[in-house]
């Protein structure tokens, strides 16, 4: 089978990341690393044995040179529209990491431009894909747990405390949307994957550090169509015994026939009906954050070899449900009100949420 070779933008922590996990990927493989910091591309083309390496107005050209299968945008998102215009001109399938554009119009707007060019766009949202929440969803799916109620998670990954917070990402500081727009977007999408479509949302937000610009904090409600209702619980500034543990915090998902806890470290415990707790033994995969990079970026190589874009699970119009729930709860802490997700159109929320 064809190896697909692949141009990287992007030479910061998480292209470290995409890299490492890119030399585990089957039937894929990085070519060439392309960066405004061409000493970091350089050092990281090394260390990964890359073979070509330039700034990132040298896209053009190695584009048209390698004729590569696909183009991984690892980049701030204000880079991102113009990097998959690129791509999606010369059709060349987009990997584009979340969150997606500054503004939910200018991720449509990208979205839209890679579809009106037939070329395929997956969001590089790796969350669903840690291996504890693919277990989880084996679990539930087998029906122990019965009926789903509530899910509550508790993130708390302490990396944005004091006068240097989030030192392996600095440019979070002057984000003016920060959590939400950048972190919780992550569960949005992974609750959409494990308990189905969300309905409505009622939030709150907070600023604690006020070295930084966007909330460090915040809670939504989440209302499930089917019923269920959910709480993402989020602080990046309290206390944590450990700083951005492998889950960033911990889950309580209750149901009919028993509940399910997830542990700091990914591990599971199941308590059903009538019965003690027990730990549910799985093997974690290797790599960062239960394997979800490396996963992420088989999904996406095997939807390329498969030559059809609805298989991408985060395929770009598909993942624009999950930033649209993001703005509603924009709106929500603003005008401190339940706002529906079902209906509603992105400009709405959108423009509702800058003003």
């Amino acid at each position: 089978m064809k190896s697909l070779r692949g141009i990287i933008v992007g030479s910061g922590h998480f292209a470290q990341i995409q890299m490492d996990a890119w030399g585990h990927v089957k039937d894929g493989e990085i070519i060439a690393i392309v960066s405004k910091d061409v000493e970091g591309a350089k050092k990281l083309a090394k260390e990964h044995q890359t073979p070509f390496v330039g700034a990132d107005t040298d896209i053009y050209s190695l584009i048209e040179k390698l004729k590569p299968d696909f183009l991984d945008i690892c980049t701030p998102p204000a880079t991102h529209f113009q990097y998959a215009k690129i791509a999606a001109d010369h059709g060349v399938p987009v990997l584009c990491q979340k969150p997606v554009a500054p503004s939910q119009e200018e991720s449509e707007q990208l979205v839209s431009y890679c579809r009106d060019k037939g070329v395929p766009i997956m969001i590089n949202e790796n969350w669903r894909w840690q291996g504890w929440y693919r277990e989880i969803r084996r679990i539930i799916d087998s029906g122990v747990l019965g009926r789903l109620f509530r899910v509550y998670f508790s993130m708390r990954p302490g990396d944005g405390f004091g006068q240097s917070p989030y030192p392996l990402q600095p440019y979070f500081k002057d984000m003016e949307k920060f959590l939400l727009y950048e972190t919780g977007v992550h569960w949005v999408d992974t609750f959409r994957y494990l308990f189905g479509e969300i309905e409505s949302v009622y939030c709150q937000t907070n600023t604690w550090n006020p070295l930084i610009k966007g909330e460090d904090a915040a809670i939504v409600l989440f209302n499930f169509v089917n019923g269920m209702t959910g709480i993402y619980d989020a602080n990046r500034v309290v206390y944590t015994e450990e700083v951005r543990p492998p889950t960033y915090g911990w889950m309580n998902l209750e149901g009919e026939f028993g509940n399910l806890r997830l542990d700091e470290d990914g591990r599971v415990f199941l308590t059903l009906r009538g019965a003690t707790e027990q730990e549910h033994v799985y093997q974690i995969p290797k790599g960062w954050k239960g394997g979800s990079v490396i996963s992420t970026h088989q999904h996406f190589i095997d939807g390329l070899l498969f030559g059809d874009r609805n298989y991408f699970e985060t395929e770009g119009e598909k993942y624009m449900i999950s930033q649209r729930i993001v703005y509603a709860c924009y709106q929500s802490a603003k005008e401190q009100k339940v706002v529906s997700c079902l209906g509603g159109t992105y400009e709405a929320l959108a423009r509702n949420a800058r003003n």
